[in-house]
């Protein structure tokens, strides 16, 4: 407190002492002494002062911590950007710069899966996904024997793949780089494993069961049907709605419908309005590996 007060004293001097400096600046008024006037244009200077310090404060401490904020987040990412420009040969995967007990560098490893899947593009460019994305040559390889299947649908998705390879490249903040060495493993999903955890990094998969092995193994996995099922609409039971009944369930009786981002509504006795839109209630909604199922009724 006496130092708030003691700070407010000076501020009211300092707001004085350039009072006193511009009142000679003020011409002189008729009956009206120029003594009284610069003592009370000082007076009134030092109140103001004295007065509006907490203000002043604030101010000044706001923008001291933007300041400050800004300059160390700009530093910190050149600093991130330059360690990443380093040429691989002075930080080998294996064995990647350490703050302490931490890696720097993390890298997010692609399979086969994820990259034929082509979503990952929209969630880079969304900016979910930033930094290293490493490519395995391995994972090339099965790409390129995808791409050169008999089957026509086969070889489109594998051709596909390559354009989004491509496409990640041209992304503001993801450097893709291949993985070019040799890895231990008999198949391409024990190799990537080895490689995730010679290099500290995450893999980034819609296979489910490389997901499974890789949790049982202590690896970090980001999947992207995960990712699809968080973001889905989540109906609450009693809520209303209009749906389109497409095809016909399991169970002969039920009627299925289709949200826009693709979550199955199956509704009960609705074989028979199939092609209609119905106003339906929703009655539970199941999370199950392959996604949000939805169960509802015709109102």
């Amino acid at each position: 407190m006496r130092n708030i007060l003691l700070l407010r004293v000076v501020v009211a001097i300092i707001f004085g002492a350039f009072a006193i400096l511009f009142s000679e600046l003020i011409p002189p008024l008729s009956n009206i002494d120029p003594r009284l006037l610069k003592v009370f244009v000082t007076l009134a200077a030092a109140a103001v002062g004295f007065l509006v310090f907490p203000d002043i404060a604030g101010y000044i401490r706001k923008v001291s911590l933007t300041l400050f904020n800004f300059i160390v987040h700009r530093v910190s990412s050149e600093v991130m950007n330059q360690i990443l420009k380093l040429p691989r040969g002075h930080f080998p995967f294996g064995q990647s710069p350490q703050v302490g007990s931490v890696a720097i560098t993390r890298p997010q490893i692609l399979d086969t899966s994820a990259i034929i899947d082509g979503r990952i593009l929209d969630i880079a460019k969304t900016g979910f996904i930033s930094g290293l994305v490493l490519i395995p040559q391995f994972v090339l390889g099965e790409l390129q024997q995808v791409a050169d299947s008999a089957d026509d649908l086969k070889r489109a998705r594998g051709r596909r793949g390559f354009e989004v390879i491509e496409d990640l490249k041209k992304i503001k903040g993801v450097r893709v780089e291949v993985w070019d060495k040799d890895q231990n493993g008999k198949t391409v999903d024990d190799k990537l494993l080895n490689l995730a955890k010679a290099t500290h990094g995450k893999v980034i998969t819609t296979d489910y069961n490389l997901n499974r092995v890789a949790s049982v193994s202590n690896i970090n996995v980001l999947n992207v049907n995960d990712l699809s099922n968080a973001v889905k609409t989540n109906a609450i039971p009693g809520e209303k709605m209009d749906l389109k009944i497409m095809h016909i369930g399991k169970d002969p009786s039920q009627g299925v419908g289709y949200l826009e981002d693709g979550t199955m509504i199956v509704v009960s006795d609705a074989a028979d309005q199939i092609g209609k839109t119905l106003k339906i209630e929703v009655t539970k909604s199941l999370q199950i590996p392959a996604g949000r199922m939805i169960f509802g009724k015709k109102i």
